[in-house]
């Protein structure tokens, strides 16, 4: 009872101010270890909507981050996308590396759940990158420690055989002596049936346990322990742990966890010879696991009467602007081609500017035959979250280059690259950003600078030739 009083007496009165954000996650951290992510996302929710009075952008940046990572704790992933895509939106060029670094980090997670794991890697990837500006040492070295651990898992997953898991298991271990490190190296051993070695390095990650109290690493040192004592065919103890791990996931509401929990007590009693209880856990982890796979097609799976619509109806408005902003751009050019017959030397670059973007302009009329093209556009208007994922999919080769040659670039600035690789005009990326064309302007001369090109380059072309 005191304890709940704490968690309200705190949610009430915690001043939400610019100073907040290591408080606001303290206690969004407490609430979720606890079990309490719904408490934990109305707290975050209300943050918000203090932020957002005060105009505290980074906090407000931060909360949403903090959303984004609750969500995907309850595998609800396409909002868990919906909130990440508004922090980077909200994202400056000021803003901490902390946030920035867990935000990539979140994103990393969601792809990894849904399958898609090279784009979890390029998230990761980035995550690492800010992480490494982090200038408080020891959440530096907690954010990569997490940051390192799905990278590994990633790797696990789709190269078993890869040496980045050495890689990568190394930068972990020069970290910190963590538990889940060890039971990675115990496992790794247990598959090479070196039974005393992987007991030794469980019993090193169990020493560790004290200053982790009730956590996902003592869960996963729990289900190593499970896996020796099912190799010494000492199923009774293996159960015992498996128990004990997925009492541990269940207060932590952390299905996946809880899923394989299932399968391994499964899989333990029927090695026990135990029928009656291996089906029994067989038929919790099914229901876990359809679970798990309905929330994954939920994220992936829009309702699609619902979509058509919507996009008919803006296509529709589209095609009238297009034709508007065509017949506009006619008669300007023929208006400039006069001027230009007594002032030729003075406005030729004024002239050149309107032929290339008329250029644009007719080159993207010609790409919405391509139905590639057709599809990056529409989630490019609608801002969709998975446009970057596509673009990749359709341009890998100019996605490669751009982010191995300008690792420096931000989401947002590849994501302008691709409009502009997409060979859009100004005026239509203006109108799917709903800005004005100078803002677009300033963020081409800004882009400019970072790539280091001179005002004479085409901006468009380099872009179509990289």
């Amino acid at each position: 009872m005191k304890k709940i009083f704490y968690i309200l007496f705190l949610f009430l009165i915690i001043p939400f101010n610019a100073q907040s954000i290591d408080e606001l996650d303290s206690l969004t951290e407490k609430l979720r270890i606890e079990g309490k992510i719904k408490e934990s996302i109305n707290l975050n929710k209300k943050a918000i909507k203090d932020y957002e009075k005060q105009d505290a952008t980074e906090n407000l940046v931060n909360a949403y981050i903090n959303l984004g990572s609750l969500l995907w704790n309850l595998h609800s992933y396409k909002e868990s996308l919906l909130y990440l895509e508004r922090a980077e939106n909200k994202m400056d060029k000021n803003t901490n590396p902390r946030v920035i670094a867990k935000l990539y980090a979140i994103y990393g997670r969601n792809y990894t759940s849904l399958g898609l794991i090279e784009q979890s890697n390029s998230n990761l990837s980035r995550a690492i990158f800010h992480a490494r500006k982090i200038e408080n040492k020891k959440q530096k070295e907690r954010y990569l420690y997490v940051i390192y651990t799905w990278k590994i898992n990633n790797f696990e997953a789709s190269q078993p055989d890869s040496d980045s898991i050495n890689y990568f298991q190394k930068r972990r271990l020069e970290l910190s002596p963590q538990p889940l490190t060890y039971v990675h190296i115990a496992e790794q051993l247990l598959k090479k049936k070196k039974i005393d070695s992987a007991e030794f390095y469980l019993n090193k990650a169990s020493n560790l346990h004290d200053g982790y109290r009730i956590s996902y690493q003592q869960s996963m040192t729990f289900v190593g322990f499970g896996k020796l004592y099912t190799q010494k065919k000492d199923y009774e103890k293996a159960i015992d742990y498996y128990l004990q791990s997925l009492k541990i996931s269940e207060q932590l509401n952390r299905k996946d966890d809880i899923k394989n929990a299932y399968k391994l007590i499964s899989e333990t009693y029927k090695l026990w010879g135990n029928t009656e209880k291996k089906n029994e856990y067989l038929e919790k982890y099914s229901e876990i696991s359809d679970s798990i796979i309905k929330s994954e097609k939920e994220a992936l799976n829009i309702p699609i009467d619902k979509i058509i619509q919507e996009e008919s109806r803006k296509e529709k408005q589209q095609r009238q602007k297009f034709y508007i902003l065509f017949a506009s751009t006619i008669f300007v050019l023929i208006l400039l081609l006069v001027l230009l017959s007594t002032k030729y030397l003075k406005k030729q670059k004024q002239k050149d500017e309107i032929l290339i973007e008329t250029i644009h302009e007719t080159d993207e009329l010609k790409s919405k035959l391509n139905a590639a093209f057709d599809e990056l556009s529409k989630l490019a208007s609608h801002n969709d979250p998975f446009f970057l994922t596509r673009f990749k999919e359709v341009y890998p080769d100019f996605y490669d280059r751009l982010t191995s040659q300008y690792p420096h670039l931000t989401a947002n600035d590849i994501k302008f690259c691709a409009f502009l690789r997409m060979n859009l005009s100004t005026k239509t990326i203006a109108k799917y950003k709903n800005i004005s064309v100078r803002t677009i302007e300033s963020r081409k001369y800004r882009l400019r600078k970072k790539l280091n090109l001179s005002s004479e380059v085409d901006l468009n072309k380099w872009m179509m030739d990289l």
